[in-house]
């Protein structure tokens, strides 16, 4: 039987607090026009699960990574993935991405897809 513990603060909402956190994003034309759509792509893992691993959208056109609290986790390494997209084109995409966690500000290099 797996080791289970409650978590203090279950369904809190923060900033990622995973090991080992990747990034990766990505830009693809939209629409055949001047504007970009941007792709993003955050994998990591920790020592239980489950979590749930998100980004949103933060103020100055970066992104953060967020991470819901479970409830009850158990006593097993998990490793989790995430992505979003603009759905729409950016006029102003750069060359690269803030993407922010509870390590801090991460500067990500925006490549081309296709």
């Amino acid at each position: 039987m797996a080791d289970t513990k409650t978590q203090q603060n279950p369904a809190t909402i923060r900033p990622c607090t995973a090991s080992g956190i990747v990034y990766e994003a990505y830009q693809r034309l939209y629409d055949g026009g001047p504007s970009k759509v941007l792709n993003l792509f955050a994998s990591c893992f920790y020592g239980d699960g489950p979590w749930e691993i998100f980004f949103v959208g933060v103020e100055g056109g970066a992104y953060q990574l967020m991470e819901r609290v479970p409830t009850i986790t158990f006593g097993l390494v998990s490793y989790y993935a995430t992505s979003y997209c603009s759905g729409a084109g950016l006029l102003e995409l750069g060359d690269t991405v803030t993407i922010i966690d509870a390590y801090g500000e991460h500067q990500v290099p925006v490549e081309a897809i296709g």
